[in-house]
């Protein structure tokens, strides 16, 4: 145990905490835009137990590191790829992904979202579970390959469970910000919106064998972001003009 405190575990700790952040970016939309269809009040509860739910669910993964490698291994090929239970996570995760974005933007274009209250949806006794349900199933198959870069990282649960623990807590608090943002300013809820569109096809795309670095993704959410935020700033500046 005392072979834990040293300078070196400590770097890795922080890189392996940082690396998990900045991986979790998207889970961070989703679920803020997932536990809108929720009624203010009940938001928290809601973020709080699907996040709890699927850092469990990644813990359980990191102890269970045989199968999920196992998941890489090839079941069986069509016309020379390859099809494993990783791809299939990915296909089937990336397709919820693009279908939930497609309807989401659907709705807002046709004022039907639950933040509008031209055309507020009754509410279903069913939305938190649902919304739970979602936020672990999209936490699993995001959460894979972070899993196994923690692992290729650092095989030492001591080091990749707190760090974990560490992403939680900001997935928790960052979700609530970034989600009252996000309404307040429906364009950047397009934006992250479309972000979630991205990553949904590039899962597809990786279910298939084609690969996209999600630095690519990262870049053109924060670029897109500038963007806006800017705009925002402009429309800003030109209506204060206009009230003076």
């Amino acid at each position: 145990m005392s072979d834990l405190f040293t300078l070196e575990n400590l770097v890795t700790f922080v890189s392996l905490s940082g690396l998990e952040i900045i991986l979790g970016i998207d889970n961070i939309i989703f679920i803020a835009i997932i536990v809108y269809s929720i009624p203010k009040k009940r938001r928290a509860r809601v973020r709080f137990f699907g996040v709890t739910l699927a850092i469990a669910l990644r813990i359980v993964m990191l102890m269970g590191v045989s199968w999920v490698m196992g998941l890489v291994k090839p079941l069986l090929q069509i016309q020379g790829m390859e099809i494993t239970g990783r791809s299939i996570l990915l296909f089937f995760g990336g397709l919820f992904l693009v279908v939930k974005a497609v309807i989401e933007i659907y709705e807002m274009l046709t004022h039907k979202d639950v933040g509008n209250t031209r055309g507020r949806k009754k509410y279903d006794a069913k939305a938190e579970p649902k919304a739970i349900m979602q936020i672990i199933f999209v936490d699993l198959v995001l959460s894979f390959d972070s899993v196994l870069v923690a692992v290729g990282m650092v095989n030492n649960l001591y080091l990749i469970i707190p760090a974990i623990l560490i992403a939680m807590v900001v997935m928790l608090v960052s979700a609530k910000k970034i989600g009252d943002f996000m309404h307040t300013n429906p364009s950047i809820k397009v934006v992250g919106l479309g972000f979630v569109l991205l990553i949904g096809m590039a899962l597809l795309l990786g279910g298939i064998g084609i690969d996209i670095p999600k630095g690519y993704l990262y870049f053109a959410l924060f670029f897109t972001l500038f963007i806006e935020m800017v705009n925002i700033k402009i429309r800003k500046e030109k209506r204060h003009l206009h009230d003076h």
